[in-house]
């Protein structure tokens, strides 16, 4: 017997087909060049939208701020008459890295027979929020009529060893409060800490302001 027959096998028209498509369609993914091109508008997104992020958060952390200032001043009112006692709240001020204003406050009892307060409660941070009560013009409800027992320097750690003043308003049990000064300036006014300017006399475009009624206690508030 000889060699059997040898074989020749032909590409077929569909194999044919696929190796063109192969040679017009090379392996999917991303070039060198793609992917710069995809970092470079990923970076300019980020550029454009990183100041209306850090924006947005600021206008948020100022409205928790100053909502948590008028429950304070709601809540002291409201155990002032609850308890029939003269009810406070300290704003203590002091300088925290170099932003000098009120950076917190505390609920405290007053006796005014001997003019000594007691907590009532934790104090209450503005820093944690990057947000600080100005002085000055923005805020001129400390600014005038204030009594011995209404200011001075904080007795109470940790403010005593922070160097801290006080300012404090008064809440009684007939609504009225300790404030001597006309509706029209009794105010204060929360900024975010990167508005900060020292002897700042002009609000900045974001802030919030609290208004409390020296005869009736009731309090207000105001954003742009």
């Amino acid at each position: 017997m000889g060699p059997p027959p040898m074989k020749i096998l032909f590409p077929t028209q569909h194999s044919s087909r696929s190796s063109r498509r192969d040679l017009h369609h090379p392996p999917t993914g991303f070039s060198l060049v793609e992917m710069v091109i995809v970092v470079a508008i990923v970076t300019m997104l980020i550029a454009v939208a990183t100041p209306y992020t850090l924006g947005a958060l600021q206008s948020a952390n100022l409205t928790s701020a100053g909502d948590t200032l008028m429950q304070k001043f709601a809540m002291v009112q409201q155990r002032s008459l609850t308890e029939n006692r003269p009810v406070g709240l300290d704003f203590y001020y002091y300088d925290n890295d170099n932003i000098k204003g009120c950076h917190a406050v505390q609920m405290i009892s007053f006796d005014p027979a001997t003019n000594l307060a007691t907590p009532l409660e934790p104090p209450v941070y503005f820093n944690k929020q990057n947000v600080v009560l100005v002085e000055g013009p923005l805020s001129p409800m400390f600014s005038t009529n204030q009594t011995a027992s209404s200011t001075g320097s904080a007795t109470l750690n940790p403010f005593q060893a922070l160097g801290a003043t006080f300012h404090r308003v008064i809440f009684y049990p007939n609504g009225s409060t300790s404030l001597r000064v006309p509706l029209r300036t009794a105010y204060l006014t929360l900024i975010s800490t990167k508005s900060y300017q020292a002897d700042l006399s002009e609000a900045p475009p974001n802030f919030y302001t609290v208004q409390i009624d020296p005869v009736t206690g009731r309090g207000h508030s105001h954003r742009p």
